[in-house]
């Protein structure tokens, strides 16, 4: 048996999108710039599908700005606000367990002579709204805190960091990537959201960045003027109407698809319980995430014997682990033990999967680990 659980990577395409994408593809194929019938048959598709994600999102049609992903979305938002507004410096706010689409993006200005502060996360992993506020000076401009963090799967406070970044004046982005079709989420709550459609079942190469209308923008690439002058290039329409069917899908499906997967949560973390020595790591989760560590067990050992075994999990992030690093950043900001730390793997859940499936993980699980320690 092969079982997929490393959803926070990406997700497989919907059925029902790949075949809409398909259609587009090849009979919806016009160039949605262009003025003919065939163009605009494409840009009707593509509208449609921005007023879909602006209801998902409880947000204006106008403040959704189609991008590449997830990385280009959070370069714009940071980028492209500071270039704007504060082209001179000033003094940023984010975290030490952002997503390297933020953290480098804050390395880069903080070269440049931007003062950064990165918050320190709890040993649970989330970030107090206490520290967000005491971090404020009389310069800060701009605040980015993720929604859902993309390793531990915890929910950070965005409400209460919302309220006190509106109270301050400050603008506040956040990177959604692993909430969007997993959470509720309204995006009025931030001026700046990003989202990348292959982390909720749609293509590779697809994303949004919501806008509220107050912020002003200068785009990072130049080109043909597309997206309102902020992001050129040809409109990706069968990238867009793919997310936007996809988050149907999601909608009509989520209660049910919800309880599935938080039975099936607990259904692992139940089945892990005889086991001595193991860390969950991280509180106020998802329910799509379990990052968990086996004492005495690398990371990096147990998913491999995993995958010989037909299982997809990971350890860190799958950005970290393309430049070599499989020890979290993340665990590492929490102050985790090093057994913790470099015994950790991620197991992200999806709705596809089965009951079938995750007894086989379960057993599979339980063997390994009790395999390694017997050695």
């Amino acid at each position: 048996m092969r079982v997929y659980l490393d959803h926070a990577a990406t997700t497989p395409v919907f059925k029902e999108v790949a075949q809409e994408v398909f259609k587009v593809f090849t009979e919806n194929y016009g160039n949605a710039s262009s003025s003919h019938s065939h163009g605009e048959e494409a840009r009707q598709l593509y509208e449609q599908a921005r007023g879909i994600i602006a209801n998902h999102l409880n947000v204006s049609p106008q403040e959704i700005f189609f991008t590449s992903g997830g990385t280009e979305s959070d370069n714009i938002a940071i980028m492209g606000f500071l270039k704007a507004n504060f082209p001179d410096g000033g003094h940023i706010i984010t975290t030490q367990i952002e997503h390297p689409a933020v953290l480098q993006v804050a390395k880069y200005i903080q070269d440049r002579g931007y003062d950064v502060t990165y918050l320190k996360p709890t040993s649970e992993g989330y970030i107090r709204p206490d520290d967000f506020e005491r971090a404020i000076r009389k310069n800060t401009v701009l605040a980015s805190v993720m929604w859902v963090n993309n390793e531990t799967g915890v929910i950070q406070p965005i409400e209460e960091i919302s309220t006190i970044a509106r109270n301050r004046g400050i603008v506040l982005h956040s990177d959604a990537v692993q909430a969007v079709g997993k959470i509720k989420i309204d995006a009025s709550l931030v001026h700046l959201l990003s989202a990348s459609g292959h982390k909720f079942y749609a293509p590779k190469g697809c994303g949004f960045l919501y806008v509220n209308k107050s912020v002003k923008l200068d785009p990072i690439i130049y080109g043909g003027g597309h997206e309102k002058g902020l992001r050129s290039g040809t409109e990706n329409v069968p990238g867009a109407h793919g997310m936007a069917v996809a988050l149907s899908i999601i909608e009509r499906n989520y209660s049910d698809w919800c309880k599935k997967l938080q039975s099936f949560k607990q259904k692992i973390i139940d089945g892990i319980s005889h086991l001595s020595e193991y860390h969950i790591n991280g509180s106020r989760t998802i329910f799509s995430h379990i990052n968990v560590s086996f004492k005495g067990i690398q990371g990096e050992t147990l998913a491999t014997a995993l995958d010989l075994r037909g299982v997809s999990v990971s350890t860190a992030s799958a950005c970290s682990s393309h430049h070599g690093t499989s020890r979290s950043h993340v665990l590492d900001a929490m102050g985790l033990d090093d057994w913790i730390v470099n015994g950790a793997i991620r197991i992200t859940l999806g709705y596809e999967n089965t009951q079938e499936e995750i007894d086989y993980f379960v057993q599979v699980l339980c063997e390994e680990v009790k395999r390694f320690r017997n050695i």
